[in-house]
């Protein structure tokens, strides 16, 4: 996420929205059917223009449900453990960058720091990615001497792991391959499953995939960041005209990383490391120290002539960041809610009505022969006959209630704490003073439907449709009218 975040931030037009499938803890097919309700009900009416899915339980998904949930929407993978091309054979518009693995390069820099090793006790867990890494492991091993085993502490509770570990002799080396889910179901982070497996051992703890700095030696790695970053570029050619297809899968570089705190407390000499290595908190020179100072000096100075210039930039970057973040929620147009920002706060609303027990009211508003006036005025006009009217429905909300702009010339009211009667009595009001409105000399008129949210409880776009056919009706009586259904 990181890595797409440090992509994506640099360009204002890109609208991301993120989706936890929490896939280490549930994972089964009808997890995966709930999650299609889920993202069925959720994105209904919104169309993507690409999907970045991350690790291998999302692509499955999206191999199963994109074309039902998001047809012709081009997908780009990440993060996958495994992949060969027969993964997506037959499904069109799939793109993206996988992680490579070198166990055996992981397991050959381990025998190079530690020539003594007889044994390498691996740990994995029942993840798909864990038996991923069990499998890579085991092909590994054919290539070993024989004099050098590994021991597969495979799906272990927290309590045989840390006895397990405790008994391991002196020639031993420990390896985190992947241990994040329990076989209770119970999940750890990375960084406790690392913390446990490492202090639980007296030996040294390499890896297969980046989680140093958090515990262990270090190993022959890949960058999650890299491949954050890949996907959201390979996105973002997707936005300039390229075809998914056109686009090659392609693989992560591997390189050597470390922790030098690690280094230091099993007595690993740097100079044993293999050439163009990485060392995490390596300790600076004095002078690596006096170039920072001098670097810094010169900084203060500079920043000192161009005082003005970076407090303009300043005030230009607030301001674009509080233009996008009201762009995500707001129309452009009226400055009222948008229909995404409508759709997320109205599930918590209807859901606080009938919890406890008040009434809530939708009107769905539509200005009548909104497309003549376009025609017979120009578009300028019928944007400013709609700020007018933006006006007049803001006048008429209390605090508590939501006004948006959902359509060209349809709007909606969702009112809190308000049962039909007064739903009405609100909607002829703003029916009448529409029509004193008369923006530039044009007299409106505007067609009303109120639905009310149902005892028994409903989810959002039902009392929406409601109120949308209360809105036809109303047309159909000749406009400028209310009515309740």
């Amino acid at each position: 996420m990181q890595g797409i975040h440090q992509v994506f931030e640099k360009h204002e037009n890109v609208e991301l929205f993120v989706n936890y499938m929490d896939t280490k803890r549930r994972s089964e097919p009808d997890y995966f059917e709930l999650l299609r309700d889920l993202y069925a009900t959720k994105y209904q009416h919104f169309k993507f223009d690409a999907i970045i899915s991350s690790d291998d339980h999302a692509l499955d998904f999206l191999l199963q449900y994109r074309d039902e949930l998001f047809p012709q929407t081009p997908v780009v993978f990440s993060g996958l453990n495994a992949f060969t091309p027969d993964r997506i054979k037959g499904h069109a518009g799939y793109t993206g960058v996988y992680e490579s693995y070198d166990v055996a390069g992981t397991i050959d820099l381990i025998r190079q720091l530690h020539p003594s090793v007889k044994q390498i006790a691996a740990i994995t867990d029942e993840t798909r990615s864990g038996n991923i890494f069990k499998s890579l492991l085991e092909s590994a091993e054919q290539e070993l001497p024989s004099q050098l085993k590994i021991n597969y502490l495979h799906n272990y509770s927290p309590e045989k792991l840390i006895t397990t570990l405790q008994q391991l002799p002196e020639n031993a080396i420990v390896l985190w391959a992947i241990y994040l889910r329990l076989p209770s179901g119970s999940t750890f982070s990375s960084s406790e499953s690392v913390k446990l497996v490492s202090e639980s051992s007296r030996l040294p703890t390499y890896c297969v995939w980046d989680v140093v700095g958090q515990g262990v030696v270090g190993g022959k790695i890949t960058s999650p960041n890299f491949q954050g970053e890949t996907a959201a570029n390979l996105v973002l050619k997707i936005f300039d005209g390229t075809a998914a297809d056109n686009i090659p899968v392609t693989g992560s570089p591997l390189v050597n990383i470390f922790d030098f705190h690690f280094l230091e407390k099993f007595s690993i000499d740097l100079d044993r490391l293999p050439s163009n290595s990485i060392v995490k908190n390596k300790p600076q020179s004095i002078y690596e120290q006096y170039r920072e100072y001098v670097w810094i000096f010169s900084v203060i100075i500079f920043l000192l002539l161009v005082t003005i210039i970076f407090l303009v930039a300043i005030i230009l970057l607030k301001r674009h960041k509080d233009k996008f973040e009201g762009m995500a929620m707001h129309d452009q147009l009226t400055g009222l809610y948008n229909r995404h920002y409508l759709q997320e706060v109205a599930a918590h609303k209807l859901a606080e009505a009938l919890r406890h027990g008040y009434s809530l009211c939708l009107l769905v508003l539509d200005l009548d022969h909104f497309k003549k006036i376009n025609d017979t005025h120009g578009h300028i006009v019928g944007d400013f006959v709609l700020q007018e009217l933006s006006v007049l429905l803001e006048n008429f909300s209390r605090g508590e209630d939501i006004v948006a702009r959902i359509g060209g010339e349809e709007f909606v009211m969702l009112l809190d704490h308000c049962n039909v009667a007064e739903a009405k009595g609100k909607a002829l009001v703003i029916k009448d003073k529409v029509s004193q409105l008369n923006p530039r000399g044009i007299p409106i008129t505007i067609s009303i439907g109120i639905a009310s949210l149902k005892e028994s409880g409903e989810p959002f776009s039902k009392l929406l449709d409601r109120a949308d056919k209360a809105v036809y009706i109303a047309k159909n009586q000749g406009r400028n009218c209310v009515v309740t259904v």
